[in-house]
């Protein structure tokens, strides 16, 4: 997701994944790596000052990384949202596990 703030002439690449427990760090510097290049060619394209990488990463059991905190201020959003996206996260995981085992049955 890309947003333009165009009274102060800078765009955020907001990227959303849910990686395993296991992958929480990596999936984080991973995305941010991944769109460097991209920043840079909407930073020249779009004629804005600057271009900013926000990774927002959920585990598939609602943890989350310690710049998470920071992200959401970036984006203006108040901590109230971290716990709606974390029961988000954890309910569609439940929906898809639970899926799987009536297909076993």
């Amino acid at each position: 997701m890309v947003l333009v703030d165009r009274s102060v002439r800078r765009a955020i690449i907001v990227d959303i994944t849910i990686p395993h427990d296991d992958n929480l760090m990596k999936a984080g510097k991973e995305k941010l790596s991944k769109y460097l290049d991209l920043a840079h060619e909407i930073t020249t394209m779009w004629n804005v000052e600057s271009t900013v990488v926000i990774p927002i990463v959920v585990t598939v059991k609602g943890l989350l990384a310690k710049s998470f905190d920071q992200h959401l201020k970036k984006l203006s959003l108040g901590c109230w949202i971290k716990g709606r996206i974390q029961k988000a996260v954890v309910l569609e995981t439940a929906r898809i596990v639970r899926r799987f085992l009536t297909l076993e049955l």
